[in-house]
């Protein structure tokens, strides 16, 4: 099957008017036209919440963002501690937090006037252990910045075994809205080739719309043949014994529908 789409471009802004079936005779009636695409992004992450590995699409080639660097993730640029309490005059150390180890934001940032520091409360992704952070003391030192090998999903999106999203391989399983990937390698920009559109009428019903024209899925056709050769013109399929209404001419006379 094949969609007729209502729009030129596809896919995203284009609404499909119905499917197509095979052997099914279109009228063109605009077109061939070239639809080029933007770059779309390609990840290879890990999924927090189960360890799934594979590559997603945060943006497609025609723009639509399915993930988007989370800046909710931060890691930890200096050891510090996590503590019970807001306050740093009355809280009690419940661990240090070395270099690299991650955490969310759960509450934050707060500027601390009277000390000069900014804390959050987080929430520690190895153990899952919540409290006070400081993440930035009073004499400017940066004790945790912004993960950029965190993405968050925004809409369902298949994370799959390969890069190409075209010719991706099995699927690993779908991500939902919300997840949490950290990145692996990436994100990549993937390139991809003009498509054929062409504007047509389904002779069937007078259905109308777009569709991509490929080598595979249509051809063109006509419903007149020249014969070139003399050759007889049986009253059945079948050739053997049938009737022979005439016999058609080679290079002359009117096409023959």
């Amino acid at each position: 099957e094949l969609p007729l789409e209502d729009a030129f471009k596809a896919e995203g802004e284009a609404k499909v008017v119905r499917a197509l079936k095979a052997d099914e005779v279109l009228e063109l009636l605009e077109g061939p036209r070239k639809q080029t695409f933007e770059a779309g992004t390609r990840v290879k992450g890990k999924a927090s919440s189960d360890g799934a590995v594979g590559w997603f699409t945060a943006k497609d080639k025609n723009g639509v963002v399915f993930a988007e660097a989370d800046s909710k993730y931060y890691a930890c640029t200096s050891p510090v501690a996590i503590t019970d309490m807001r306050d740093i005059r009355d809280c009690k150390v419940l661990r240090k937090l070395g270099i690299g180890e991650l955490f969310t934001i759960e509450e934050g940032p707060v500027d601390e006037p009277d000390a000069g520091i900014t804390r959050v409360k987080g929430k520690c992704i190895k153990d899952e252990v919540e409290g006070w952070i400081t993440i930035k003391g009073n004499a400017g030192t940066k004790y945790a910045e912004p993960s950029t090998k965190h993405f968050c999903v925004l809409q369902e999106v298949p994370l799959t075994k390969l890069f190409p999203s075209s010719k991706s391989g099995d699927e690993v399983r779908k991500l939902a809205k919300g997840e949490a990937m950290q990145v692996l390698e990436g994100p990549r920009e993937e390139t991809f080739s003009p498509e054929t559109r062409v504007k047509v009428k389904a002779i069937s019903d007078a259905a109308s719309g777009w569709i991509t024209v490929t080598k595979d899925n249509a051809r063109p056709w006509t419903p007149y043949y020249k014969c070139k050769v003399g050759a007889p013109m049986h009253r059945a399929l079948a050739e053997e014994g049938a009737e022979v209404v005439r016999q058609g001419g080679g290079g002359g006379g009117p096409p023959v529908p």
